[in-house]
């Protein structure tokens, strides 16, 4: 064989070499992944759908999970959808830190929900009256 032609398969080997390491590789890595978290999923797991949704695992089954996404209310998926297991860096807390105790930030709430309603009770009254 000429030597232009071992260039050639030696230049066609190293190209099927690089696209096993550079694609076929990390893809079977990813699915590999995906396959442990599926593995791993179990009712009261908090997870993350693909869309950005956050909700806590109701129930497993073959091939969707029911999520509660708020308290009292249900959302069915499929499997897949699932992105990934919540971790604590992905959520921001439900209360704003400069608050320690979470009751403290309930009176606060509901004494701006009360300085919200007195002002439509006086003027109701006025019409009332007039």
């Amino acid at each position: 064989m000429p030597q232009n032609q071992w260039s050639t398969l030696v230049l066609i080997a190293l190209m099927v070499v690089a696209f096993y390491f550079l694609i076929l590789r990390p893809q079977k890595r990813r699915q590999q992944a995906q396959q442990r978290t599926m593995n791993e999923l179990q009712p009261g797991t908090r997870v993350l759908l693909g869309s950005g949704l956050f909700g806590t695992i109701v129930s497993v089954g073959e091939k969707q999970v029911v999520l509660e996404i708020s308290p009292g209310v249900e959302l069915t998926v499929v499997k897949p959808a699932i992105a990934r297991i919540v971790t604590a860096a992905d959520e921001d807390s439900p209360y704003d830190d400069t608050f320690d105790d979470a009751d403290e930030l309930d009176d606060i709430n509901a004494q701006q929900d009360e300085a919200r309603i007195e002002p439509a009770i006086e003027s109701d009254n006025e019409r009332k009256s007039s």
